[in-house]
């Protein structure tokens, strides 16, 4: 049964401040023209969506526009880009516009939609934009923010069971980590876990 633009506008009204999905997150809605904008002020991108007979595209605009760049660069940013294309699961990069402006965009059937797969199609949204970050050694406050989204992300993978095996296969096969990386991430969040019931045995 396919799903409606009302429920899945109903899905990401909730405003659940308790939950760590992104999905659940305060998001503020607004309609312009044929899409809508998602907008939350910890995220630092506005989500778009589209809604296309029996497909949701949801993107993200990145602000890189590559119309104006020099040959060298924007020859090095289309050839991340198509690596990027093959290492992440659903998600694509794509340009639009005059400006050929770098987008990334998972589109989401609508028949037999779940909240838990609009969630897990944000989540790849989001992750696809940290890689392109790292791999371009875009602005660190940036970089910072998107790190942090990230973090996040691997806390409420955590909370709701999952394994450190579970949340190593998920970053490396769907996001497209690298094991290092993926390690990285994993030693920061459940590292400091690990500290933190230590110290609670002993306190």
């Amino acid at each position: 049964m396919s799903v409606s633009k009302e429920e899945v506008l109903s899905w990401l009204g909730a405003k659940d401040e308790t939950s760590g999905n992104l999905v659940d997150i305060p998001w503020e809605i607004k309609r312009y023209n044929n899409h809508f904008v998602l907008e939350n002020e910890k995220i630092p991108f506005s989500i778009f969506l589209k809604f296309d007979h029996e497909v949701v595209r949801v993107f993200l605009r990145t602000g890189v526009e590559t119309a104006v760049m020099e040959s060298e660069a924007r020859l090095a940013i289309y050839r991340v880009l198509l690596i990027l294309n093959r290492q992440i699961d659903l998600v694509k990069f794509m340009l639009e516009g005059i400006h050929e402006e770098v987008i990334s965009r998972v589109d989401l059937e609508l028949d037999e939609l779940s909240k838990n797969e609009l969630n897990e199609g944000l989540n790849l949204l989001l992750s696809s934009i940290y890689l392109m970050v790292r791999t371009l050694n875009l602005e660190e406050q940036f970089q910072t923010r998107i790190t942090e989204r990230m973090l996040l992300m691997v806390q409420e993978m955590v909370r709701s069971g999952k394994t450190k095996e579970d949340i190593e296969k998920y970053l490396i096969e769907k996001i497209g980590l690298t094991k290092a990386e993926s390690d990285s991430i994993l030693t920061q969040i459940m590292g400091s876990q690990d500290e933190n019931e230590s110290s609670g045995m002993y306190a």
